[in-house]
């Protein structure tokens, strides 16, 4: 018996295998590629900025960081609907785990600007906590994110014991590049 198109039994096909298609693209989520490529030049402009126009670095961080995490929350929404992966207890575990890193980089700026920090010591701490973010959400969340983490922490660390030229520079073209693999890897991947 052949089965005519528009078969009950082809429409339940075709919905199993969108199903199957979209649980396996949440299996192993790594993200939008224009996500990482929209960070690497955000930080790779952010952390030149203390080389070389200082005093626009905090105000591009602040426009940037809002703006940036607005559109990153806004596009993957929209990008998680649109591939019909709708998971509402992991879209909890990415906006808490951002917004609490939101909350831990605004309470290192606000030690800053109220002279708690100086301010080679908030850039620092900020690296550390911005840093230990990426590494937790490559961890937890994204595991393409995890050499960009460990790239701002180790150079955090640099940044304790050593006064090397360029260094915020260099971090943000070690970062952009290594976001910029792993948006390449999340094309591929999709």
């Amino acid at each position: 018996m052949s089965e005519q198109p528009g078969n009950p039994r082809d429409r339940l096909r075709e919905d199993l295998d969108f199903v199957r298609s979209a649980v396996r693209r949440g299996e192993d989520d790594r993200g939008f590629a224009l996500l990482y490529f929209l960070w690497a030049a955000v930080i790779a402009v952010g952390f030149a900025l203390p080389d070389f126009a200082p005093t626009h670095a905090l105000p591009f961080w602040i426009v940037a960081a809002l703006a940036g995490g607005l559109f990153s929350w806004w596009y993957g929404a929209r990008r998680q609907t649109a591939d019909g992966v709708r998971d509402a207890r992991t879209g909890r575990r990415h906006g808490w785990h951002w917004m609490l890193s939101g909350v831990a980089i605004g309470l290192v700026m606000v030690m800053g600007l109220s002279g708690a920090l100086d301010p080679r010591q908030m850039a620092t701490l900020l690296l550390l906590t911005v840093g230990l973010s990426y590494a937790l959400a490559g961890v937890h969340l994204h595991p393409p994110m995890l050499p960009a983490g460990l790239i701002m922490l180790a150079s955090a660390g640099a940044m304790l014991w050593l006064r090397l030229p360029y260094v915020w520079t260099s971090t943000g073209l070690a970062v952009g590049a290594a976001l910029v693999a792993a948006g390449i890897g999340a094309s591929r991947r999709r």
